[in-house]
């Protein structure tokens, strides 16, 4: 899981300090203030360590990409990237942006591995890595960029440097060529394996934007499960058709469900908990490869077209927190699109849920009061830990963003929460109630001569 972020002139972050990632993790604030930045930074390493150019430092995103591999962000170029701010962080050149993270594979990040990286200005307003620190503490490895094309390269357990070279520049920021660890003989098994752990580690990683694929009256199915559900959830429902049928088959044999048919057994759960649906059916169509998703409320199944936008937006977001492996990182924007107010609590149980029992990680960027105050209801309960929850409020200030940890309490109380963002619930009652009572007065007044004259 990752455990750690931070960021240095990255967009509009000058920076954000060290940043506790915990196993659910909350964004919240204003619009505009700078959460999506703190994930595009994450999907931007992600995408770079998996894409097909060697040559790329840093892949920024293609709008046009039409290979098949759609790019997560889409960032422009260097200059759109560097913050304008006009103060540099104190750790990063103001002519320079810094991503920095860890990760682990347990909780309290012991024995965790870095990926810090510095990148400069390139050809062309193209992205050039300045600096890299990739491994363990006292292994991997450090290359700093002495002249464009030529790197030095250190090992982490030695006090020397290799040496500079065309051949240590990395690839995609992260990892060697073969004939580059060829070059370096025994001295490539300290780190031949770290660039392939950091690959694996992104690849973990389940990233759901803020828009989901609208719902489609039928479905091709190609008669597998697909290895993802996409950034807009598009394959959620090829996820849950494959999954329905084999629930059906199973059903229909009275055995107890396993394997495919639980995502699909359990998505019926949560949308009935969510009080969206009493449970789901897949049906195929004729002799083709088309499939429908049915609703069924009440005894009466309606097609996923003709139900209420929230269903189509939440069932991405619950098949992404279920489809997750153990081990797994899933990152939601806005999982409460259109959402009733006990859905949304609900998803908190969810997230919760199924990080505790099945070791997921959630960063969820959110602006739901109903699924923050669950999670606070849970902790005062004792059914999860403070620290299984690390919470942040991040506001704009003009040109830059800040971020706060909010601090939450063993009883679910949080003592610095931000003023007025939820809005101003007993102002408004208070205001309220007092506009009915001066209405109250004045209409008795007026009723008291009218009564006076008969």
């Amino acid at each position: 899981m990752l455990t750690h972020l931070k960021l240095d002139n990255f967009k509009i972050w000058r920076t954000t300090g060290p940043l506790r990632l915990a196993p659910l993790t909350l964004l919240l604030g204003t619009n505009s203030s700078g959460k999506s930045s703190l994930i595009q930074s994450l999907l931007l390493i992600r995408q770079t360590v998996k894409s097909d150019d060697p040559n790329q430092d840093l892949n920024l995103g293609n709008p046009d990409n039409d290979n098949g591999k759609a790019d997560s962000v889409t960032l422009g170029q260097f200059p759109d990237v560097l913050c304008r701010s006009g103060i540099a962080s104190p750790s990063t050149p103001a002519n320079q942006f810094g991503i920095e993270f860890r990760w682990a594979e347990e909780s309290d990040g012991t024995d965790s591995s870095l990926f810090s990286a510095r990148y400069r200005k390139g050809v062309g307003d193209s992205v050039e890595l300045d600096y890299l620190r990739l491994g363990k503490d006292e292994q991997g490895f450090t290359v700093k960029r002495r002249k464009s094309g030529i790197y030095q390269l250190s090992l982490a357990n030695q006090r020397r440097p290799l040496g500079q070279s065309a051949a240590y520049r990395p690839e995609r920021s992260f990892a060697f060529s073969a004939a580059t660890l060829t070059k370096l003989g025994e001295q490539a098994e300290a780190i031949a394996h770290v660039g392939p752990e950091l690959l694996f580690e992104l690849s973990r990683i389940i990233y759901l934007g803020p828009v989901r694929r609208l719902a489609q009256r039928d479905y091709v199915w190609a008669g597998r499960m697909p290895a993802n559900i996409g950034d807009d959830g598009a394959k959620a429902i090829d996820a849950l058709i494959a999954s329905g049928v084999e629930y059906q088959r199973q059903k229909k044999g009275h055995t107890t469900f396993s394997g495919e048919a639980l995502l699909f057994e359990q998505t019926i759960y949560w949308l009935s908990i969510m009080n969206l649906a009493d449970d789901l059916a897949v049906k195929k169509l004729g002799r083709s490869a088309r499939y429908e998703l049915q609703i069924i409320n009440h005894g009466e199944a309606s097609n996923i077209k003709d139900v209420g936008v929230g269903v189509s937006q939440v069932l991405p977001v619950i098949v992404a927190a279920l489809f997750a492996q153990p081990g797994h990182i899933v990152i939601i924007e806005e999982p409460e699109s259109h959402l009733h107010p006990l859905a949304q609590s609900q998803l908190a149980e969810l997230f919760s849920k199924v990080s505790q029992e099945r070791g997921i990680q959630f960063i969820i960027e959110t602006h739901s009061e109903h699924l923050l105050t669950r999670l606070q209801r849970r902790v005062a309960e004792e059914v999860i830990e403070p620290d299984q929850l690390a919470m942040y409020f991040v506001e704009r200030d003009g040109t830059k963003a800040n971020i706060s940890k909010l601090k939450l309490d063993d009883y679910g109380e949080i003592s610095n929460w931000p003023e007025n963002f939820f809005g101003d619930e007993m102002g408004d009652i208070a205001a309220r109630t007092m506009a009915a009572m001066q209405r109250k007065i004045q209409e008795r007044k007026i009723q008291s001569p009218m009564e006076g004259s008969e």
